[in-house]
């Protein structure tokens, strides 16, 4: 079974970059939120639940996006996290349907300052990308914050 696990991802090689990545998007305080348990507090976002809960916080509408790399990056603290949580992306890809890019590296456990995290996405050409979102997935109750939202670009070969 690892054998033919290894088989499927033999050769693989990210695409390499065309050029330099650009911002494509940031994210200010008074941005709309998506769920009522995300609210803006200068300038973060604070997500509070009291069980685990998936919690949508905002949604990006994307144009003349394809055969990119997406970074979807931003800084992320939690507070009294008790089983953990962590972001996701969700990007409408024309064509496909929509696809997610989970943060599982960066889940959060307890009370943590403020960590960057970055969650990629590739698009390749024909794959028109026409809507992100960004969720933070609980497995039990907490606060998470996060700032410092940007979008960018990287073209690819």
């Amino acid at each position: 079974m690892l054998g033919f696990l290894k088989s499927l991802f033999a050769g693989f090689a990210p695409p390499k970059p065309a050029g330099p990545p650009k911002q494509i998007a940031s994210v200010n305080a008074g941005t709309p939120l998506i769920s009522d348990n995300a609210t803006w507090v200068d300038h973060a976002v604070v997500v509070n639940v009291t069980a685990k809960d998936t919690v949508r916080i905002l949604e990006l509408s994307l144009k003349n996006v394809e055969q990119c790399l997406l970074g979807l990056k931003f800084q992320m603290s939690s507070s009294d996290v008790e089983v953990g949580a962590y972001p996701e992306m969700w990007v409408k890809v024309g064509g496909v349907g929509e696809a997610f890019s989970k943060g599982l590296n960066f889940r959060l456990k307890g009370t943590n300052d403020w960590t960057t995290c970055e969650l990629p996405f590739y698009l390749k050409k024909g794959q028109p990308a026409t809507l992100l979102k960004l969720n933070v997935v609980f497995e039990g109750a907490g606060s998470i914050l996060l700032k410092d939202i940007e979008l960018h670009s990287t073209p690819l070969e």
